[in-house]
């Protein structure tokens, strides 16, 4: 009887298929078990986190549904006037707030709604923040703030823009205690010459501390070139819009700029308890050595101005350390004969002097204005720039362009012309 065996290699294939079975098993309980351990990490990890992230959480539901004056660490300075209520933004921090700090513009037709709108919201928002939200912030309020309030007031006939605003606070990036903050008052109309003359002006208040640039346009309503070149520049500002009154516009000599800078004082008068105010017209140059010597004047301080009339310098005559008079191309009768870029007034001394403006008299704006500061004694004025041995300010004011002709849209439509062309005037 003749037996038969089954080749033993027959059944390897089945003996691997069962063995290769085993290790895919076991890798299998292993990804499980990896998982199980990192869904528990992470829950351990939320749980210990809980309150942060509900912070958190809360913080970005407040950021997206409320006002920005809600968000914490960022900061404000109000306009009075109905141009608007331009908000200034900065980082909490003060060593960082003068490169955070930009502008927002609502139009005067949005202003009321948006001040009803905020007036409504921040009853309902403190008692449901307050609780999450004062943990946070009060360690972020220790730099020193300057508060505004501004009460409503009716349109003035020398002018001045009226409105009314909210108590929003400026906090500037270093304390005031410190180093007293500038206030910059420029004055500027639409012109080929404007955005080229605020450029230069504006950069070179990049390199000052502490300082809030007033730029007041001689038009209705504030101009998007303006906002865009300020927001870009990056200096901390407050745009506003005077237009010059009708009947001034009619003189053959008109007084420009008065409005302007009456409409900064007023500004001034309504947000600021301290530091310095100073008119620097956008065509001038400025030392920053200047800037720096004006931020402890006491009442009103004076120095020289260069390339001013025939005689290429406005300037005290100093003899002795007192002025003994005035040197300058056109005396015209003035008792201050002096450049506008010429002094400087402590925002303490202006308060004291609540009528204090600037007069519609082309020529004797500076004049009239000092002599509104009186009583103020000569002796009372401080001497700058070196006892006004140096000139720390040029008038250097641009070549007049004519206005720009129209660009031919056939011939250059589609170009890089067009963009271009906006701008110029």
């Amino acid at each position: 009887m003749q037996t038969h065996y089954r080749a033993v290699k027959q059944k390897e294939p089945h003996c691997r298929r069962f063995t290769d079975i085993l290790p895919f098993a076991s890798m299998l309980r292993s990804y499980k078990l990896y998982l199980m351990l990192l869904v528990s990490s992470i829950f351990f990890i939320v749980c210990q986190n809980q309150g942060s992230i509900t912070s958190l959480v809360s913080n970005a539901a407040a950021a997206s549904s409320g006002s920005v004056d809600d968000l914490p660490g960022v900061v404000a300075a109000p306009l009075q006037g109905n141009d608007g209520l331009e908000l200034l933004y900065g980082d909490s921090e003060p060593a960082l707030g003068a490169e955070k700090i930009r502008s927002r513009s609502l139009n005067s037709k949005d202003m009321l709604q948006k001040l009803n709108d905020r007036s409504s919201s921040t009853s309902s928002a403190t008692s449901t923040t307050a609780t999450t939200t004062t943990s946070t912030t009060t360690a972020r309020t220790t730099s020193t703030t300057t508060t505004a309030k501004v009460v409503p007031t009716a349109p003035s006939t020398n002018g001045i823009l009226a409105g009314s605003s909210s108590d929003v606070p400026y906090r500037f990036p270093v304390d005031t205690k410190q180093l007293p903050p500038l206030y910059i008052i420029t004055p500027t109309y639409r012109r080929p010459e404007q955005i080229p003359e605020l450029t230069r002006l504006g950069y070179t208040l990049k390199h000052v501390q502490n300082v809030l640039w007033i730029v007041v346009e001689d038009s209705e309503n504030r101009t998007a070139t303006v906002t865009r070149l300020l927001e870009e520049i990056g200096v901390p500002f407050v745009q506003l819009a005077a237009p010059m009154p009708a009947q001034y516009r009619k003189q053959k000599v008109k007084p420009r700029g008065v409005s302007n800078r009456n409409r900064a004082l007023q500004w001034i008068r309504a947000n600021a308890t301290e530091g310095t105010l100073y008119f620097a017209d956008d065509d001038n140059t400025y030392n920053l050595k200047l800037f720096e010597q004006l931020r402890h004047v006491r009442k009103v301080a004076m120095f020289p101005v260069g390339l001013i009339s025939k005689y290429q310098v406005s300037s005290p005559v100093v003899k002795n350390g007192t002025i003994t008079g005035f040197y300058d191309g056109w005396l015209g009768g003035r008792k201050y004969p002096l450049d506008m870029a010429g002094f400087a007034v402590a925002v303490k001394f202006l308060h004291k002097r609540p009528k204090a403006q600037m007069p519609f008299k082309p020529g004797y704006e500076e004049d009239g204005f000092l002599r509104s500061l009186e009583p103020l004694e000569l002796k009372e004025v401080e001497l700058l720039a070196s006892n006004c041995t140096e000139i720390l300010t040029w008038h250097t004011q641009a070549r007049k362009n004519p206005p720009a002709p129209a660009l031919d849209r056939k011939k250059y439509g589609g170009t890089n012309l067009v963009q271009l062309t906006s701008w110029l005037v």
